[in-house]
């Protein structure tokens, strides 16, 4: 199973797209690729679903949802309904039970290993903080960017969020600033403005919200660009490879950041 969760929230089985349309459902499984391979109690899904309290038949309706995802992962094992109906033989091919696995306390989503893009950017965050105490700045800076295009929007884009889910993309919230903190002070270390200029542009413009400082630190750099600062010159020479992308950035900016970077 394939977890892509750092913008739009995309599960996948197989390579195939296993993210219900329907709005519990999928808060259901968000909540369960937070917790990937780890039991969430039935208690937990449902204060996550129902905040306010749980209707008399909170249960059944969790199982409504559970039967659903489970119905999109059979499909993309290419599993039949009889098939999927009994439980699995030991040695037999892999049904949704064997996926979304039902325990006396609640259910554990178990994804066999697969890829996570929340792992990788983890991984490449650490190593870009592992190279910042060792004062390579150039690796620092490469490491924290890969970490930091892995995010196309806020995480968990998509999804009607309760209070642990929550809790969850505030946890990540404060990761992506992290590593955008040390990403940036890296570039300026190396003395790389074009880079920060962009990188800036870019990363801000996936967001709903950025601290005010980096809109600031755009609009300095941008400034300092319209009056022959260092960006300039890579901003026409390399117009060719960024500029598709920066123009489509900025324009992506609410109206509010698109003032500011203006200047």
């Amino acid at each position: 199973m394939d977890l892509k969760v750092l913008g739009l929230l995309n599960v996948q089985e197989g390579g195939t797209p296993i993210v219900p349309t329907a709005a519990p459902a999928r808060q259901l499984l968000a909540l369960l690729t937070a917790h990937a391979d780890h039991i969430v109690p039935t208690a937990v899904l449902t204060q996550e679903l129902w905040p306010e309290g749980p209707p008399q038949y909170a249960q059944d309706m969790v199982a409504t949802h559970v039967r659903q995802l489970r119905e999109l992962i059979d499909a993309a094992l290419g599993v039949g309904r009889e098939e999927a109906a009994g439980s699995s033989p030991a040695n037999g091919p892999r049904t949704a039970r064997d996926v979304l696995v039902s325990l006396t306390s609640g259910y554990r989503l178990a994804t066999g290993g697969g890829t996570s893009d929340l792992r990788v950017f983890q991984r490449a965050a650490g190593a870009g903080y592992r190279a910042m105490e060792l004062e390579d700045y150039a690796t620092a800076a490469e490491r924290l960017g890969e970490a930091l295009e892995l995010w196309t929007a806020d995480a968990y884009t998509g999804v009607v969020t309760g209070p642990h889910l929550r809790t969850h993309i505030a946890r990540l919230e404060q990761s992506r600033l992290r590593a955008l903190e040390q990403w940036v002070e890296a570039q300026r270390r190396l003395g790389r403005r074009h880079e920060l200029y962009t990188g800036l542009s870019v990363f801000l413009s996936r967001f709903r919200s950025s601290p005010p400082r980096y809109e600031a630190m755009v609009a300095e750099l941008e400034r300092g660009a319209d009056h022959g600062g260092a960006v300039r010159p890579y901003r026409e020479a390399a117009a060719v490879r960024i500029g598709t992308v920066l123009h489509s950035a900025r324009h992506a900016l609410p109206a509010r950041q698109r003032m500011s970077v203006a200047g």
